[in-house]
């Protein structure tokens, strides 16, 4: 078709009472086609980092994915053991903070139980100010860190990308944090 522009990228500013749904719903739609055509690796960026929901399976609408899952809230830790237990790559790059303790420590025992740890890396960075979640698909930058009040209750700027130039600056960045842990 010609004259339809294509949309490569999009702008959303949050507040704890406009936008919310947005954010969540991109959220939702990078990781449902995550678990559709896998990639490589999954970067989740960000200084403080938490166990949130980001997929509601209480009505079952997910249930074809993993109906392991049950009737529940899915978190990013079972989003996390979901990619690595299909095969792909999932990378935490966080702060060495008393609040991201918890998260890791969940995230720790459900990759021990599913015995998929070779495919985790986690990585701390003093003074890391990123934030961002890469897919194979998408990028999420801008300021929200990956926690309850990022999502819920910061005035927070997001931007959602698919332009392969900008997947590919973006994950050359974040390996970065890679080559610098070595």
């Amino acid at each position: 078709m010609t004259g339809v522009p294509e949309y490569t990228s999009r702008r959303i500013f949050k507040t704890a009472v406009t936008s919310q749904n947005v954010v969540r719903e991109v959220l939702q739609l990078m990781f449902v086609s995550e678990f559709l055509m896998r990639g490589e690796e999954v970067w989740l960026v960000s200084p403080w980092i938490s166990n949130i929901v980001l997929l509601d399976n209480r009505a079952g609408g997910f249930d074809a994915i993993n109906p392991e899952w049950r009737r529940r809230e899915i978190r990013l830790v079972d989003v996390a053991i979901q990619i690595l237990s299909a095969g792909g790559r999932v990378t935490v790059v966080s702060r060495p903070d008393e609040h991201n303790k918890r998260f890791l420590f969940r995230l720790g025992e459900a990759v021990r139980e599913a015995g998929v740890g070779d495919l985790l890396t986690l990585i701390e960075r003093d003074h890391l100010h990123t934030k961002g979640i890469l897919t194979e698909h998408g990028l999420l930058l801008g300021s929200m860190n990956i926690t309850y009040n990022g999502l819920e209750l910061n005035d927070e700027f997001v931007e959602y990308d698919t332009d392969r130039a900008s997947l590919a600056g973006a994950r050359l960045a974040f390996e970065t944090y890679r080559n610098d842990a070595s």
